[in-house]
């Protein structure tokens, strides 16, 4: 299927399912290309005429984030158990492959639509699928269908600037403020500019460090152990709106010169969550993901990417009765260790020197 004709199939589709509710679930901590892809997808939903709703089950953990969604006005239903999602019949996913793992989804909501930027590790099964690896952000997608003419900004209603700013920042973030977009998603964000609110936009990519995550990456460097170019380093603790600490800190250590590849975890409330950032061509942080940390009981993947970078998130399991805390560490650290040590072998050997 061509790129003109994907929009007319995702128009289909979802014109085809009006009858109930759809919902646009995003996946982890909501970051700006999840949240401008939501808006954009709900955009198409309304204007296709079926309802449509933006939920989450993490908080929303950066501070320009939360500032996004506040000065947006962003619609996003926080879910926190499986019976909010009872009125729903469709399932929508954006800047994602795979439902939220933390809450159980009902078997009649039917997954509809996925469109996403990140290499999956298998074709999800849904009526319609868009997964496209050459693009670094979903709202560049989102963007295109616009432009091709599946409800294009400039056209009708009153939501074009909020959505467009929303989709601009998602496609600048995600492009790490456009420093590796492609020629697609620079067409995409000169499309989304002229609708855009620029003050919104000024104020939101204000981007500044809580104290906690100012605390959070001084400890991943005191953590910090080096493998040739290959680094890995613990935050300990973190808040769940807090959270992206751990990217911060991942990117931050990628900038010193004598390391290609860096892996940064840490314990957010009851789980392991880790950040992987690469320069080498060679490392798949998808494939590198999965190796290391494998799937749940139903198949789904603890972790994926891009191609410079992944994260993962592991339920702590039994390991959350543990009290102590210092002890608790050590038994995340050594899981953390023996799984990657399975691609970087040097680091078993390193853990074992250090608690002899």
């Amino acid at each position: 299927m061509g790129l003109a004709e994907r929009g007319q199939e995702l128009e289909r589709v979802i014109s085809s399912a009006t009858d109930k509710p759809h919902l646009i679930l995003l996946w982890g901590h909501p970051d700006p290309d999840a949240i401008g892809s939501a808006l954009a997808h709900k955009r198409l939903c309304e204007r296709l005429g079926a309802s449509a709703t933006i939920a989450h089950v993490l908080p929303v953990s950066r501070a320009e984030n939360r500032a996004l969604v506040k000065l947006l006005n962003v619609p996003m239903l926080k879910l926190t158990e499986a019976a909010d999602l009872e009125s729903f019949g469709y399932l929508a996913l954006v800047d994602a492959s795979s439902s939220e793992s933390s809450i159980r989804l009902p078997e009649s909501l039917r997954l509809l639509t996925v469109v996403d930027h990140h290499r999956p590790p298998s074709v999800p099964k849904a009526e319609f699928v868009d997964i496209r690896h050459d693009v670094c952000s979903t709202c560049t997608i989102y963007a295109d269908y616009a432009e091709r003419g599946l409800a294009p900004f400039g056209a009708s209603g009153n939501d074009d600037s909020p959505v467009a700013t929303a989709m601009f920042f998602g496609i600048q973030t995600d492009t790490d403020d456009f420093a590796i977009a492609t020629a697609a998603d620079l067409r995409a964000a000169a499309y989304l500019k002229p609708f855009c609110d620029i003050e919104t936009l000024s104020r939101v990519g204000r981007r500044t460090l809580t104290a906690e995550s100012m605390d959070a990456v001084g400890r991943a460097l005191a953590d910090l152990e080096v493998i040739r170019d290959f680094a890995i380093a613990g935050v300990g603790r973190v808040s769940g709106n807090n959270r992206d600490a751990i990217p911060m800190a991942a990117d931050f250590i990628l900038r010193r010169e004598d390391i290609d590849t860096v892996l940064v975890y840490g314990i957010v409330e009851d789980r392991i969550d880790g950040s992987l950032r690469t320069r080498r061509p060679s490392v798949d942080p998808a494939a590198f993901m999965q190796a290391a940390f494998g799937e749940d009981s139903e198949g789904r993947p603890y972790g994926g990417g891009r191609s410079d970078m992944g994260g993962f998130r592991v339920p702590l399991g039994m390991l959350s009765e543990v009290e102590d805390d210092s002890l608790l560490w050590r038994l995340v650290r050594e899981t953390v260790y023996k799984r990657v040590a399975r691609l970087v072998p040097e680091l078993e050997k390193m853990l074992e020197d250090k608690d002899g």
